[in-house]
């Protein structure tokens, strides 16, 4: 198994006085948020999702559930679940586990060791571990990590991401406040997007809400092919601080 399959990123920008993505004062975020969302391509509507964010104050837990429908059911059919659950720091999430399960594949996993800096890597049952940098986090919870805790300062920050199978290093970036619509309506957004560098094409990008406790509104991946896959939140249910 490929342990590490690291990308050719720009440098983190670390002595950069600009403050990127100021914030101000973010809502106190409900005990239990769920968002149901509809995934598009090219414009059609081709899935469904389901996310809930659950926290208690000092632990938290992402669970995800997404399906294609329609037309889209017929060619691919795609059942998947994920959740990530981990510690509330002053720097955001910091994730302890991580789990993919897919329809007519095996599952993969992620254990993170914050104490020994490891992370044990499950591909289908096939174990592997490899050092745990700072910065880490699986797919679920990288589009939730600001909800606690502000987005850097520097315009350009690096992550660690894993799915169970390998870690992939890349810089994100700042790139502005946009007012996106939604089906929920106007929502206003910060955005952030992957620093594609070479030939890389794989992109991911996503939008989060500061008036909606930071939660992510837009996801949006692009696949090596050119497949742009775009999720967007169409109702959101919340329960009481």
């Amino acid at each position: 198994m490929r342990a590490v399959a690291r990308l050719t990123v720009a440098a983190v920008a670390v002595a950069v006085s600009v403050v990127a993505a100021p914030t101000g004062a973010a809502p106190a975020v409900p005990r239990r948020v769920e968002l149901t969302l509809k995934v598009e391509v090219k414009g059609l509507t081709v899935g469904e999702g389901r996310d809930v964010f659950e926290h208690d104050g000092r632990r938290y837990s992402v669970s995800t559930e997404a399906r294609t429908v329609g037309v889209a059911r017929l060619f691919k059919r795609v059942d998947e679940k994920r959740e990530s659950r981990g510690a509330i720091t002053p720097d955001g999430l910091r994730p302890a586990s991580f789990r993919q399960e897919r329809a007519g594949k095996p599952p993969n996993a992620a254990t993170f060791d914050w104490e020994r800096r490891t992370l044990t890597l499950d591909e289908g049952g096939e174990l592997e571990t490899v050092p745990l940098a700072p910065s880490t986090y699986d797919q679920t919870s990288l589009a939730y990590a600001f909800v606690f805790a502000d987005p850097p300062k520097a315009p350009t920050f690096g992550v660690h991401v894993t799915d169970g199978r390998r870690v992939v290093d890349y810089d994100l970036t700042f790139a502005g406040r946009e007012r996106i619509e939604t089906p929920m309506g106007e929502i206003d957004t910060l955005h952030f997007r992957k620093v594609l560098v070479g030939d890389d094409r794989r992109g991911f990008e996503f939008w989060i809400a500061p008036s909606l406790y930071r939660l992510p509104v837009r996801i949006r991946i692009v696949e090596k092919d050119g497949t742009a896959i775009d999720s967007q939140v169409v109702k959101l249910d919340v329960s009481s601080p």
